[in-house]
């Protein structure tokens, strides 16, 4: 007999971590769990009938959902809540925060079947735990990530908004510079990228971040990201992606050029870390340092010799990029 409860955790998970996902990836997760076996008829058969009760919102599809699925024995797919009364739910699930909401409603959320994954990458297939973890508290909670939220505690920001921060990196809703900003905000509050309207918690004193800070907790903040499951990767961490990708290391790391003066304050910040990684950082193609302006539009920034250095370092232009000129 199907566990129902246990079943309808699995599916639920499956939408926060994947959004579309093969029935045999179900069933790999519904058998992480001691005694509970069933065949794919048997689970899509509850699947179905789990769905119209509500209380799953995925939904069954045949077919092969991709050259990685050959069997084709079906996947499962967020079910659309436009027009539903379900859709109300959702939207201010969405205005209060909850980034799994919007993939119900919104066309835009709309998934791509991970393209830039090799052909022969499966799912990551959760433990038991990490189910748990993922219905009950939006994020799975890592060694990393416990790390960080000591880190946190220690200088006075709140940990519990690192579960936030987890399941917006997941989904995507961050960027990665954005995530790099959004978690020192939290890790350090009144620290770069502190949203405007976010207020500091009463009698805690703002963190002015100094270069020490930045070099201290980039490790942290580095190995937290990237050890966070992502919906367009199959559910896989970037950190672990590296290693069945690269399984004897890279012989040689790339030259990274900033973009923007935020992407140049951000890598000026993990400086250290970088090169300790082997990379090296090129602000050379940054004379006249670029920016982008509200409508994503590139912007120039002309900068005299006596203003300070949009790379971040502290230094007056002219004693830092602007040197010889």
């Amino acid at each position: 007999m199907v566990d129902l409860k246990w079943l309808t955790m699995c599916a639920t998970a499956g939408e926060f971590l994947y959004g579309d996902f093969t029935a045999s990836v179900l069933k790999q997760m519904y058998e992480r769990k001691n005694g509970c076996t069933a065949s794919l008829d048997e689970l899509v058969a509850s699947m179905k009938e789990l769905e119209k009760a509500g209380e799953v919102l995925v939904t069954y599809s045949p077919g092969q959902l991709d050259d990685t699925d050959p069997e084709g024995r079906g996947f499962f797919v967020p079910k659309d809540c436009r027009g539903t009364e379900l859709e109300a739910v959702l939207r201010k699930a969405d205005a209060d925060g909850n980034p799994y909401a919007s993939i119900h409603f919104d066309p835009d959320e709309e998934l791509e079947l991970f393209s830039d994954l090799p052909d022969d990458f499966g799912f990551y297939i959760p433990t038991e735990k990490e189910i748990v973890e993922l219905v009950e508290e939006n994020c799975i909670h890592t060694d990393a990530m416990v790390k960080l939220e000591e880190q946190t505690r220690k200088r006075g920001g709140n940990p519990d908004n690192l579960k936030t921060l987890w399941s917006k990196i997941s989904t995507n809703k961050l960027e990665q510079m954005e995530s790099i900003g959004a978690v020192m905000s939290a890790v350090l509050p009144g620290a770069i990228g502190l949203s405007e309207n976010e207020e500091i918690p009463e009698g805690v004193a703002p963190a002015v971040p100094t270069m020490d800070d930045l070099n201290a907790l980039m490790p942290y903040i580095n190995e937290f990201i990237n050890g966070i499951n992502r919906r367009d990767r199959k559910g896989w961490r970037p950190c672990d992606l590296f290693k069945k990708m690269h399984p004897h290391g890279l012989t040689s790391m790339p030259t990274l050029v900033p973009g923007s003066v935020q992407a140049a304050k951000s890598m000026k910040g993990a400086e250290a870390q970088l090169k300790a990684m082997g990379a090296n950082v090129d602000y050379s193609s940054i004379d006249d340092f670029v920016t982008v302006g509200p409508f994503g539009e590139r912007r120039v920034v002309k900068v005299g010799r006596n203003d300070p250095c949009p790379c971040g370092s502290g230094l007056k232009y002219k004693k830092c990029h602007g040197r010889g000129r």
